[in-house]
């Protein structure tokens, strides 16, 4: 709890347990003034959605724009749509483009990119990048890797 400097509570953090995230319905959660609510693996994220929405608490992070987090592609389009600088990059959607790798470029409907680039699933939860050298690097490719716990 916070406390004033009279003593008295200004308010009470509440957290909201696994089991009731994961097995309770929305409506049997408490009543909340404010949330906050990031999203993880695992995380009912619809759910904390439905009960932004039924509840009406203030929130404190856009529910709604944490699923726009998990696309790449979503990302890209609105830092451009309000003028941030993004890096070169293509999009390969699988099955419909054209790619020619070569020594030192990769090629995708006729858009070049010259290496080293970094590859990125779609997902943002999807953490298998590989960046690719150029032959005057040693050429190749390297997939990088995600530390889990206390485990690189």
């Amino acid at each position: 709890q916070a406390f004033r400097a009279d003593g008295h509570a200004e308010f009470a953090v509440v957290s909201f347990d696994e089991r009731m995230l994961l097995e309770e319905p929305v409506e049997s959660w408490p009543v909340c003034e404010a949330l906050i609510a990031f999203f993880s693996a695992g995380f009912p994220l619809q759910k904390a959605q439905a009960y932004a929405t039924l509840r009406k608490p203030f929130v404190f992070n856009d529910l709604q724009m944490q699923e726009v987090l998990f696309d790449r592609r979503a990302i890209y389009a609105k830092l451009e749509g309000v003028g941030v600088p993004v890096p070169k990059h293509v999009v390969l959607e699988p099955g419909s483009a054209v790619v020619d790798e070569q020594e030192d470029y990769i090629e995708v409907d006729g858009a070049r990119l010259q290496k080293p680039i970094v590859e990125k699933p779609i997902s943002g939860e999807d953490h298998d990048i590989r960046i690719y050298y150029p032959r005057s690097a040693g050429g190749g490719s390297k997939r990088l890797f995600r530390k889990v716990g206390d485990k690189a």
